[in-house]
């Protein structure tokens, strides 16, 4: 009776341990790393940012779409539509946190920059969500049905909603939780840049079928006027800026352009096969190159290619974790 009862007991714990998140082999805080999102293979990829040489692999077997890192660098947020929950890894241990039952239909997430809150687009409820550092629902703003792409000005003060369906964007109040307007752009718009210093939010766009996205639109962050558009043929999807211009990713042309503040294109480089994510540091661009599995690293002041690093299957977004002394 006693055998079985410890059988029965190591039973219980194998079941409730295999329903548990794995841990992970950790990344050291003091490590500056590329953090790769691979879709496909369902891993992260973790790539020394100076070299390349792979630090870490998570094998999260999860169809998560994406992922963002907290404010201050130390844990990785996972999210999916279809996922249940939002989940939480400590990079620096490689250990699950407690996972966030948000429930299904989360598709973007973006820390506010003192890390005392989240936002995250939720497609379920046409939502954004905002959630204490803690996981607990604060507040819940009325949305459209697919926001795909959230931006936080750097004060924290402001997040613009830019949705892929509903052809609209919202700027919300980020301290008093409240929408203050929203305004028209075109449909499949997907990706951005805040410009505060010129006023302006730049939106990107994928199109859908024989009606592509060719062109940045510029709007006014006032009120949501457009201002103009600029040329980024085919499928400008993702921007960073940079003291050398807004880099602005091209991903139906695999084509990255140098921007200047004023519109005005100043260069443009071919990179990789079916890109869908850039990010910059170091003087470097990375972009993600989806179909060939792999990092194209450039230089930023020339636009020459300086590398290539292998991935997971299907790198769809890249994360930036800047190393601490």
């Amino acid at each position: 009776m006693k055998r079985a009862s410890v059988w029965m007991l190591l039973g219980c714990f194998f079941l409730l341990s295999g329903c548990a998140h794995p841990s992970f082999p950790p990344v050291a805080d003091s490590l500056s790393v590329v953090i790769s999102l691979e879709v496909k293979g369902e891993t992260v990829t973790f790539l020394n940012a100076k070299h390349g040489d792979q630090v870490a692999r998570w094998n999260i077997n999860e169809p998560f779409q994406g992922g963002a890192l907290s404010a201050d660098g130390r844990t990785l947020l996972l999210y999916g539509r279809d996922l249940d929950g939002v989940y939480r890894y400590d990079l620096a241990t490689g250990k699950p946190l407690a996972e966030w039952k948000t429930g299904s239909g989360i598709v973007s997430a973006a820390p506010s920059p003192d890390g005392r809150t989240w936002f995250f687009g939720d497609s379920k409820h046409r939502a954004v969500r905002v959630v204490s550092r803690d996981g607990k629902e604060i507040a819940r703003l009325s949305v459209g049905c697919s926001p795909m792409t959230l931006l936080v000005n750097r004060a924290g003060t402001r997040l613009y909603v830019i949705d892929f369906q509903d052809e609209r964007a919202w700027i919300i109040d980020a301290d008093r939780r409240r929408v203050i307007r929203s305004f028209a752009v075109p449909k499949f718009a997907l990706g951005g840049v805040v410009r505060e210093r010129q006023g302006e939010l730049w939106v990107g766009g994928h199109g859908s079928g024989s009606r592509v996205e060719t062109n940045i639109h510029v709007y006014s962050l006032q009120d949501g006027r457009l201002l103009r558009t600029i040329a980024a043929p085919v499928m400008p999807v993702d921007f960073v800026e940079t003291d050398r211009g807004v880099f602005v990713l091209s991903h139906g042309s695999n084509t990255v352009y140098q921007v200047l503040p004023s519109g005005k294109r100043l260069d443009s480089v071919s990179v990789g096969a079916n890109p869908f994510a850039m990010e910059a540091a170091g003087g470097r661009l990375y972009i993600a190159s989806y179909d060939s599995d792999e990092i194209i690293v450039v230089d930023e002041a020339t636009l020459r290619p300086l590398a290539r690093w292998k991935t997971g299957d299907g790198p769809l977004q890249l994360l930036i974790r800047e190393g601490r002394t």
